[in-house]
């Protein structure tokens, strides 16, 4: 389990690394076109309408989500279960960005999912022993 807390906490740590590049290399317009790669109309329009207005907060928010989350896997084993939580629901939520998205985070969302069962069913048995 300890390997996969540090996998995750890399992964996140280098989404927030990724994004921070993206972004000064191509500046916050890069990330324009998610709206038109959005499988749900709702993610389409609230792209358009919320985030793009407000672009450079959001990527703010979301490389300080990903560096915290990053080191919420990484610092102690008992942030495991907040970090695979917040992992769960990052990777769902946005997953309808695209086919791509999709084939990155569902899996990602899954595996995490099933290492939140092992550590809430590892929990239960040692409350047992």
């Amino acid at each position: 389990m300890n390997i996969a807390r540090i996998v995750f906490g890399i992964l996140y740590i280098g989404g927030a690394i990724a994004n921070t590049t993206l972004t000064v290399l191509n500046g916050p317009e890069f990330y324009h076109s998610f709206a038109d790669w959005a499988l749900i109309p709702f993610y389409r329009e609230a792209w358009t309408t919320l985030v793009i207005p407000n672009m450079t907060l959001f990527i703010a928010l979301l490389i300080a989500f990903e560096i915290s989350l990053g080191l919420l896997f990484i610092i102690k084993r008992e942030y495991m279960k907040i970090a695979l939580v917040l992992g769960i629901i990052f990777c769902v939520g946005t997953a309808p960005f695209g086919l791509q998205a999709v084939y990155i985070n569902i899996p990602l969302g899954l595996i995490q999912a099933f290492l939140l069962w092992k550590e809430f069913s590892q929990s239960a048995t040692m409350k047992e022993a």
